[in-house]
């Protein structure tokens, strides 16, 4: 399903790949046909509001979202998709290509294709813009937990389809500390429609420290930008979530042009994997 293998991983300054063809050509051009107009985006948004809104403008579609389920229901390729990325196949991919760097970044749990729960959905309500009280106490008092192993965890993905317009942003970040995996596909040119800003940048931390004692939302100015990707038709960007993975998100500047992409995350029912 992933063009993409072990010997596509880069480590620094965290173990990521790029690949600009990361879907099969056919697959990648059926999503594409049937990827949701703004019309779509905009009907989700009048059931939701910005409830969850990973763009903050409320243009995001998720597993769970009547939305969603209707995309399901009438594309053949979008149901191919979302029965592999919600499956333990995605998983063992995951491992296939990142499983050997887990434990020197710090993962504390033992994933598992077999603990892969299709039925596990995260409603929006847990999707805040800014880090909820409960993740807040869990950052200040992350270094004086046990940093042991948390054993086999129950999996689960997400999904999630976005249209980004002007004004869309992100800080420097990590996200959220019980995904294991972030990994990105565009469905636009950037260059070709003129999109201004909608970069991804990618953050190396000023200072060496052990994996566990990274802080996962850094000041701008404690990390300096090592790589800046442009968005591409079918380009993929894949990393583990550990407490260094730093992407960013430039501004869009571009009036009345569309950032199409997907976010797609494996994530754990524990409170932080990291």
């Amino acid at each position: 399903m992933l063009n993409v293998s072990a010997s596509d991983v880069k480590t620094e300054p965290f173990p990521h790949v790029i690949s600009e063809n990361i879907l099969s050509d056919d697959l990648y051009a059926r999503l594409r046909a049937d990827y949701p107009n703004a019309g779509i985006f905009e009907d989700q948004k009048k059931d939701t509001g910005l409830s969850g809104s990973r763009t903050g403008q409320g243009f995001d579609i998720y597993r769970g979202d009547s939305t969603y389920d209707k995309l399901i229901a009438q594309s053949d390729a979008w149901a191919e998709f979302d029965g592999w990325i919600n499956s333990p196949a995605f998983v063992e991919k995951f491992l296939d290509v990142f499983g050997p760097h887990l434990s020197d970044i710090g993962c504390r749990a033992t994933i598992s294709p077999e603990k892969y729960d299709r039925a596990l959905v995260e409603g929006r309500e847990g999707m805040t813009v800014r880090p909820t009280l409960k993740e807040r106490f869990n950052t200040i008092t992350r270094p004086f937990r046990p940093k042991n192993s948390l054993g086999e965890i129950d999996l689960f993905t997400r999904l999630d389809i976005h249209k980004a317009l002007k004004g869309y942003n992100k800080a420097v970040h990590c996200d959220r500390a019980n995904r294991l995996c972030s990994f990105i596909v565009y469905f636009v040119d950037a260059e070709k429609e003129g999109i201004e800003g909608g970069t991804l940048t990618i953050h190396k931390h000023n200072q060496k420290k052990k994996p566990h004692d990274y802080e996962r939302h850094p000041h701008p100015e404690d990390t300096t930008v090592v790589a800046t990707l442009t968005p591409k038709e079918n380009m993929g960007v894949w990393f583990p979530c550990s407490n260094n993975s730093y992407p960013g998100v430039n501004a869009m500047v571009s009036t009345g042009k569309e950032r199409d992409y997907l976010y797609i995350n494996i994530s754990g029912e524990s409170e932080t994997l990291w």
